[in-house]
């Protein structure tokens, strides 16, 4: 079998389980439904729209340099329709992760190609990831009229790291 194959079957295997040790089954529980109090909201668009905005101000105010990630979506306006559809497509994104938290192949093999494009992109650092959730884990409290942060760290450890687990 090829190697990069190998390498690549590990690295989803490895996530899968390290996102399974810290994130238990009540714990994803926990996530799908308070992360569904969000997103079922009527059109989830716009709300998902606002979430976004509220991570990638956070993101540019904690680290200015980090826009120069974004040139191709337009992010000199944030309001941008380029930019909007990046970051819903992001925003998308994790709402399908948090979505198969109960299915660990089918997450894996989405961290798996996530990680793959954002290795692919020049000056992603892991250190961005960080920045995420930190804002990520500051924004859920106020969107949330439960809010259980302990089952999100579990959670969202798994995910974060499954994509950014091997960036710079």
């Amino acid at each position: 079998m090829n190697s990069f194959i190998v390498a690549a079957l590990l690295l989803c295997g490895a996530t899968v389980a390290l996102a399974s040790e810290h994130c238990s089954y009540e714990d994803a529980e926990i996530v799908m439904k308070e992360w569904h109090q969000i997103t079922s909201r009527g059109n989830s668009a716009p709300i998902l729209m606002r979430a976004a905005n509220v991570l990638f101000s956070g993101i540019f105010e904690k680290d200015p340099a980090a826009r120069n990630l974004f040139t191709r979506v337009h992010v000199e306006d944030m309001h941008s329709g380029e930019f909007h559809a990046h970051t819903l497509r992001v925003m998308t994104g994790l709402s399908e992760l948090i979505n198969k938290l109960h299915s660990p192949a089918v997450l894996g093999s989405m961290l798996k190609h996530l990680a793959q494009q954002h290795a692919l992109r020049d000056g992603v650092k892991h250190e961005h990831f960080h920045e995420f959730r930190d804002i990520l884990y500051g924004s859920l409290g106020q969107l949330l009229d439960e809010y259980n942060p302990d089952a999100w760290k579990n959670c969202m450890f798994g995910i974060l790291y499954g994509i950014a687990g091997n960036l710079p």
